[in-house]
C-alpha cells in the first residue's frame, strides 16, 4: 500500500482490503473480507509549532458504514519511540474493524525532545480532532474508546482521569466510552526505572517528584467522579517489572472508588509481543528441552472486544454494579445478609449403595423469589474428600442471593470406598432431583448454570458434555445452561497428579487407558455443548493452567462459546482460593476479577434478574 503524503488541509483517501480473522465470540471462524477506507497521515493540529509526522493519525473505517463506534489506539514506546502504523498494531486494526468498528492510530511528540506535559496534551488534541470531526467519516462522537500499549496505556488513563487536558478543547472525560489499557504504567512516580541511562522516566517526565506524581493516571483516581469513564487493565504474564503490580494496583484504585474496572492478566505473553499476538496461538516450550508444551490461545483479543461490547449494551457497568452493591468493596461488612430460604440435607437419592451423608444437597433461595435463576455447585476435593458446606461456598451463596439467584450445593460419594462412575452418576442425579422439584421451590428450570471447583470442575464440565448421565437420569441435556469449571482436570491421562501416593486419580478412576479417556471431558465435547466460562488461578495446581488452555482450545476448535479466564494472584485452594474476594472488601493480594465475569456470564447465559437490572439506575450506569 502506497501511503500518500498529506499536508495540512489536504485529505486523501485510499480504499484498500484487508482480511479480517479472529477468534471473536470466541470461536476460530474466520471472519470475511472487510473493506476497508484508509486514511493516512490526518494532520489533527496545525498551528504553529506543530509537526506534520507526529501530529497526524491514521484512519481504518468499514467502507460505506455510518454512525461507527471508533477505537482511538495510542501506540507504546517507553514515551521515546514508536509510530501509529508499526507493524504490531495490523492484529490490533483487524480485531475491531471486523466487528464493525472504525480504528484512529495516533501519533504524537516524543522525548527527549518533549517532556512532559507535551505527550497528552498532543494526545487530547487528537481526541477532540476526532471527536469534532467524527460525523464527516461516519463515526459516532459518543461512541469513542480510548486504547493504549504500554506508554499508550499510560496516556488514555490520564486523559480519561484528568479533565484539564480535554477542558482545553471545551470536552471533558465523561465524553470517553470507555478506556482499555495494555501493560501500561499508571504511577510514574514509583516506576522500575529499566535499560541503561538516560531511563524513560526521567526523559519523559523530568526528575521533580511532583512533576512525576502529577503525571500518574493512579494518583487522579481518588478524584475521579462518577461519569468516570470504565476501564479495562491487561498486563502480560511474562512483563516488565512492576507492571504486573501497577495494574492491580490501579485495577484496586478504580475498585475502592466503585468506578466499572476489570483486570486481566495476559497468558504466555511478554511486554513486547502482546499486541503482535493478538489472534495468535504462543507456543510455550520446555526451558531445558525446548520441545514444545502447549500453545496457549490469545486472551486479549477476546477480552477487548468483550469488553466494547459490554460497555456499548449496558452489561459491563450492570453487571460490576451489581456485584459492588452502593458504596463499593468496602460496604461489604455493613450490608445485612440476603434474606434467603435454606433447606439443609435434602436426601436425593436412596437407591442401592446410597449414602445419606454424601447423596443430600443443599438449598439456598432468595426469600419469597419466584422463577429464579439457579447455580447448582460441585465441591472439589480431587474425588476424596470435601463437603457441600464450606467458607467460600458462603461467599458465593451471599453475592448470588442478593442478585436474586439461587444455589444449589450437592455431596456425593467419595472415592477410594467409590470408583468412576460413581462420582458423576450422583452428581447426575442431584441435578436431576434439583430439575425434577424446581417447581415446589420456585426455581427456573430454564436457567440452570452448573459451577464446579477442582474436581468438581471435572464433574460438572462432564456432566455438561457426556450427555448419557443426564438421560439416564431422564433429563435433557439442553437443561445446562452454561458451564463454570474453575480450576479443572479436563483431560485425565495428560494430568500427572501431584500429591499423595495412591493418588485421587488413580483411587477414584484406577490406571486403565479406556477409563480415563472416557471420562475425560475433552473427548465428550460436541456441537451441541453449552457455552463454557472455564476459569483457573495463577498459582494453581501444577498443570491446571494447561489443562484450562486445552480444554479452551478444543471447545474453540469446535466453534463452541468458550471464555478462559485467569485469576490472578489467588491459589487452588489455600491462604487465597478463587472465591476469596468475590463481592468482598479488598484483600491482602489484589482485588476481585471473578466477581464481574461470573455475574457476566450467568447473565448473558441465563437472562439478568430483576435485581441486576435495577442495578442499572444506581448512579451512572444508565448506557449513554
Amino acid at each position: 500500500m502506497n501511503r500518500p503524503i498529506i499536508t495540512p488541509g489536504l485529505r486523501i483517501k485510499t480504499v484498500v482490503v484487508l482480511t479480517a480473522a479472529f477468534w471473536v465470540f470466541f470461536t476460530p471462524t474466520a471472519f470475511p473480507q472487510t473493506t476497508l477506507q484508509v486514511i493516512r497521515d490526518v494532520p489533527y493540529f496545525s498551528d504553529p509549532g506543530a509537526d506534520a509526522r507526529f501530529h497526524s493519525l491514521d484512519l481504518y473505517l468499514p467502507h460505506g458504514e455510518s454512525g461507527l463506534p471508533l477505537v482511538f489506539y495510542v501506540h507504546g514506546g517507553a514515551f521515546r519511540g514508536g509510530d501509529k502504523s508499526r507493524e504490531e498494531g495490523v492484529n490490533f486494526v483487524n480485531l475491531f474493524t471486523s466487528q464493525g468498528l472504525a480504528v484512529a492510530s495516533v501519533n504524537y511528540r516524543l522525548s527527549p525532545t518533549v517532556q512532559h506535559p507535551a505527550h497528552i496534551e498532543d494526545i487530547a488534541r487528537a481526541f477532540a480532532w476526532i471527536f469534532q470531526n467524527a460525523r464527516e467519516y461516519g463515526i459516532d462522537p459518543d461512541e469513542i474508546f480510548l486504547a493504549g500499549h504500554s506508554a499508550g496505556g499510560h496516556l488514555v488513563s490520564l486523559l480519561a482521569l484528568d479533565p484539564r487536558y480535554l477542558d482545553r478543547h471545551g470536552l471533558s472525560p465523561d465524553r470517553i466510552k470507555g478506556v482499555m489499557t495494555i501493560s501500561g504504567p499508571y504511577d510514574v512516580a514509583n516506576s522500575y526505572d529499566l535499560g541503561t541511562p538516560p531511563h524513560p522516566r526521567e526523559q519523559a517526565f523530568g526528575r521533580d517528584p511532583q512533576g512525576q506524581r502529577d503525571a500518574s493516571p493512579a494518583l487522579k483516581v481518588a478524584g475521579a467522579g462518577t461519569r468516570t469513564p470504565p476501564f479495562l487493565i491487561t498486563f502480560a504474564e511474562n512483563d516488565y517489572m512492576g507492571f504486573a503490580e501497577q495494574a492491580k494496583t490501579f485495577h484496586g484504585l478504580l475498585l475502592n472508588r466503585r468506578l466499572p474496572a476489570h483486570l486481566v492478566r495476559i497468558p504466555a505473553r511478554t511486554h513486547l509481543n502482546v499486541m503482535s499476538n493478538i489472534g495468535r496461538r504462543v507456543t510455550v516450550r520446555d526451558i531445558s528441552s525446548n520441545t514444545p508444551i502447549i500453545a496457549v490461545e490469545d486472551l486479549l483479543g477476546p477480552a477487548l472486544v468483550r469488553f466494547v461490547q459490554g460497555v456499548r449494551s449496558g452489561s459491563f457497568v450492570r453487571d460490576f454494579r451489581a456485584v459492588w452493591p452502593e458504596g463499593g468493596p468496602r460496604a461489604v461488612p455493613r450490608l445485612p445478609s440476603p434474606s434467603m430460604k435454606i433447606i439443609k440435607d435434602i436426601e436425593y437419592f436412596d437407591g442401592p449403595g446410597a449414602d445419606p451423608a454424601f447423596n443430600a444437597l443443599d438449598l439456598y433461595l432468595p426469600e419469597g423469589g419466584t422463577s429464579f435463576p439457579l447455580v447448582f455447585y460441585v465441591h472439589g476435593g480431587r474425588w476424596r474428600v470435601g463437603d457441600k458446606v464450606t467458607p467460600e461456598l458462603e461467599v458465593l451463596v451471599s453475592v448470588l442471593t442478593r442478585l436474586g439467584w439461587g444455589v444449589a450445593a450437592t455431596n456425593y460419594r467419595l472415592s477410594p470406598i467409590v470408583k468412576y462412575p460413581t462420582h458423576i452418576e450422583d452428581v447426575a442425579r442431584a441435578f436431576a432431583w434439583v430439575y425434577t422439584n424446581a417447581a415446589r421451590y420456585g426455581i427456573d428450570t430454564e436457567r440452570i448454570v452448573i459451577h464446579g471447583h477442582s474436581a468438581g470442575g471435572h464433574l460438572v464440565s462432564l456432566l455438561a458434555l457426556d450427555t448419557s448421565f443426564l438421560e439416564a437420569e431422564g433429563v435433557p441435556a439442553a437443561s445446562i445452561k452454561g458451564v463454570i469449571p474453575t480450576s479443572g482436570i479436563y483431560d485425565l491421562p495428560h494430568w500427572p497428579e501431584p500429591g499423595q501416593v495412591p493418588t485421587g486419580l488413580e483411587q477414584g478412576f484406577g490406571t486403565e487407558q479406556a477409563t480415563l479417556l472416557q471420562a475425560s471431558p475433552i473427548n465428550h465435547i460436541s456441537s451441541s455443548a453449552p457455552p463454557f466460562l472455564i476459569t483457573f488461578t495463577d498459582n494453581d495446581l501444577y498443570l491446571l493452567p494447561e489443562q484450562a488452555h486445552n480444554f479452551y482450545s478444543a471447545l474453540l476448535k469446535k466453534g463452541l462459546s468458550a471464555r478462559l479466564v485467569e485469576i490472578p494472584d489467588r491459589y487452588h485452594c489455600c491462604p487465597l482460593n478463587f472465591l476469596n474476594g468475590m463481592g468482598q472488601p479488598p484483600m491482602a493480594l489484589v482485588n476481585d476479577v471473578f466477581g464481574v465475569e461470573y455475574v457476566s456470564f450467568i447473565s448473558e447465559v441465563a437472562g439478568p434478574t430483576g435485581e441486576i437490572d435495577r442495578a442499572r439506575l444506581a448512579r451512572g450506569e444508565t448506557p449513554r
